[in-house]
């Protein structure tokens, strides 16, 4: 090892190259004692390390700015500025925060050794050193020191992408949202627009049969019945249609909802609407919820609807309001059911999984009923078997149990 003029600087035949893996790990001796930092440039020399050198704390911080060191072995007792002043000031710089610091004293108490680890100290070693195991105690530092210096690169690095990525994200649903609050905003203006000549039309239709037209030219009948049942069915599809777009744009209002006692108001309006039929009805108490009441009541009514409409044909006919066992909220009966390969159809608009004759509609209701329940952060299903009956499960965030 050549000797050193300035042993606060390297010489330039062995500078220090940061992240060169063939250069010999630099350490920086702290002492005000010049034998002490003899005995340990040689130590730590035999034990592949270069060396440089500070008799004081200012110039220890002098020599670390400069120098750039991989290891510091600090004194604690010196003049001017004590060694737990020092580790503080390089823990302080930039470039100081991660580096191993190891500290050298003759004090053993538990208040110094405290005092050590919180001004940042590493490591701590009382004197005299027993020099055969300094060396692998520094090397195994500094590679302790680099695995957390490449942990937490990668967690930089790892919390950077996370970042771009919730950026493009949200940029994303940003675009989505304003493109469906267009679409809605589309869908209801042509169902609003495609009223006014639908009524119209109509209009002209029952002009002809006030006239007394019907019966005086069958060839005409057939055609403007045809016409007029297509006007009012085109009726229902728009107002089905403003349902659906209406839900998704309404506000949303949390409030809690007793489910159990909306739904009971509701097959009572259903019972009266048919007061012909015969239709068992099970309804659990305490269905408590924190959702918007008027979008509960809308879901109700729509599976409970079609639970009414789909038992229409069956004998003994049960309906059934609950939560199972997992909390998931249900509405069930014992109607036509449905083959469970088309289950995920159901919640689609417009998809029929039973013929116009068999049962009315439009296909409109379980969509605005998977709307309702996604705008509550919540997932639903169905389960069915043909003439077996049918299962509604859904779950709502903010469930009040």
């Amino acid at each position: 090892m050549p000797s050193l003029s300035d042993p606060t600087r390297l010489p330039e035949s062995i500078a220090h190259r940061p992240g060169d893996p063939s250069r010999r790990p630099l350490a920086m001796v702290v002492d005000d004692q010049q034998v002490q930092r003899i005995i340990l440039r040689e130590a730590l020399e035999r034990d592949g390390f270069d060396v440089v050198e500070a008799e004081d704390g200012p110039q220890a911080l002098s020599c670390f700015d400069q120098n750039h060191p991989d290891i510091v072995l600090l004194d604690v007792n010196m003049p001017t500025m004590d060694g737990f002043a020092v580790c503080s000031a390089l823990r302080a710089r930039k470039e100081g925060a991660q580096i191993p610091v190891l500290m050298l004293t003759i004090l053993g108490d538990e208040d110094s050794i405290d005092r050590a680890f919180e001004a940042g100290a590493t490591d701590f070693v009382t004197k005299p050193v027993v020099w055969s195991i300094l060396g692998r105690r520094l090397h195994y530092m500094l590679r302790a020191s680099a695995a957390f210096q490449d942990l937490a690169r990668s967690e930089a690095d790892l919390a950077r992408r996370v970042r771009e990525r919730t950026a493009l994200l949200d940029d994303a649903n940003r675009k989505l949202e304003t493109a469906n609050r267009e679409l809605q905003a589309f869908t209801y203006s042509v169902s609003h627009d495609l009223r006014a000549p639908l009524r119209t039309i109509d209009g002209y239709i029952k002009l002809i049969f006030g006239g007394n037209a019907l019966g005086k030219d069958t060839e005409l009948d057939e055609p403007l019945q045809r016409i007029q049942a297509a006007c009012g069915w085109m009726g229902h599809l728009i107002e089905d249609l403003l349902k659906l777009s209406g839900v998704t744009m309404r506000d949303l209002s949390r409030q809690p909802v007793d489910l159990s006692t909306m739904a009971a108001d509701i097959v009572d309006n259903l019972r009266r609407a048919d007061s012909g039929r015969q239709v068992e009805t099970i309804i659990a108490p305490n269905l408590r919820v924190a959702a918007d009441p008027g979008l509960m009541r809308i879901m109700l009514e729509n599976l409970l609807g079609n639970a009414f409409k789909f038992t229409g044909k069956t004998p003994q006919a049960r309906i059934e309001v609950g939560r199972d066992g997992g909390g998931e909220l249900f509405v069930r009966d014992n109607g036509a059911g449905f083959n469970p390969a088309y289950a995920d159809k159901l919640f689609t608009p417009f998809q029929r999984l039973h013929t116009q004759s068999e049962f009315e509609g439009t296909g409109i209701g379980l969509a605005i009923v998977s709307r309702i329940v996604n705008r509550h952060g919540g997932v639903v299903r169905a389960e069915g078997e043909p003439g077996k009956g049918a299962a509604f499960y859904f779950t709502l965030v903010n469930n009040l149990g």
